[in-house]
């Protein structure tokens, strides 16, 4: 294979750019170049939401095995001008870690040349949680039904004045997101969170599950609220994702779901042009921080006991 090398200037910084030829999805005949070039054109969609946050960087696809490796601390090596933090992380030895900090395009595209495809934030970039999020995880199940969970966890957000985005998983399943002012603990976003579960389960318990063991739940719907914890983190909106035909976790506009879509169909060779032609459906998300206290202060909040 040809090993193809590019210097490029993004933003003032010289970046050497190399291996573009390499094979990252032999299945699609999908390039690193293909993959750099996807991330800086949609670029200004994808930093609001990495912009301040610990990055989780997640590399490509073993050509062997198809396995992919995912890494939370900073790697070594890094320029002085890409930012990290020390953060504090359970999983550290010493209770703290080095993280990568998303910041601007340059940073974004050393990362991926340094053989990553994709980055998952966190949802808290201050103290406290700015976004409450549902996992919508389907197993053995017809994707129509992922559509009407995710529509119905939006219609119980709206009977408490919460308004809900969604977009695709890059996998199986949706993400229904929820920005937030900066004003509730990890702990009442959680409340919050399992309140809207509970009264999903109660509407369609045929559906929905509680138990995180995959043999399980073959033919329901895990709504997994466990992401709303402090160094959680998500896919971002636009990260690219390891399966098969490279696909990408794509925001959607809610009457988008009232049709037959699935995510298969939004991949790295189409989202670009998608945005050329359909307004950013989450362009708006962190314009509109809201409250949890009309859920919180009802009664069915509560009276919740905590979930298994």
């Amino acid at each position: 294979m040809t090993v193809s090398t590019r210097v490029t200037d993004v933003e003032g910084r010289r970046l050497m750019l190399a291996h573009l030829d390499d094979v990252l999805w032999p299945e699609d005949g999908v390039t690193k170049s293909e993959l750099l070039d996807y991330y800086t054109e949609v670029s200004g969609h994808l930093l609001p939401f990495v912009a301040n946050r610990p990055l989780s960087l997640q590399r490509a696809p073993d050509p062997l095995t198809g396995e992919c490796v995912y890494q939370k601390t900073a790697p070594p090596g890094l320029p002085g001008w890409v930012p990290t933090r020390r953060v504090r992380s359970e999983h550290a030895a010493f209770g703290y870690a080095d993280y990568v900090i998303g910041a601007d395009v340059p940073g974004l595209l050393y990362l991926l040349n340094l053989g990553f495809i994709a980055v998952s934030c966190t949802v808290d970039a201050l103290d406290r949680p700015d976004q409450l999020l549902f996992d919508l995880d389907p197993t053995e199940i017809a994707f129509r039904e992922v559509r009407n969970a995710a529509l119905l966890v939006r219609d119980l957000l709206a009977i408490f004045k919460i308004r809900a985005w969604v977009k695709t998983s890059g996998g199986r399943g949706l993400h229904v997101m929820v920005p937030l002012a900066p004003i509730h603990s990890f702990e009442q976003v959680r409340t919050a969170a399992e309140t809207i579960v509970r009264l999903a389960r109660a509407r369609e318990p045929r559906l929905f599950t509680l138990d995180m063991r995959r043999a399980r739940r073959r033919g329901k719907i895990l709504i997994d609220v466990h992401r709303n914890h402090r160094g959680a983190t998500l896919i971002s909106p636009y990260g690219v994702r390891e399966y098969t035909g490279a696909t990408v976790s794509t925001p959607l506009e809610w009457p988008e779901l009232e049709r037959a879509l699935y995510p298969e169909e939004f991949h790295i060779r189409n989202v670009a042009e998608r945005l050329r032609h359909v307004a950013d459906p989450l362009a708006p998300f962190f314009r509109h921080p809201q409250s949890l206290m009309p859920l919180l202060d009802s009664g069915r909040a509560r009276r919740l006991r905590p979930m298994a």
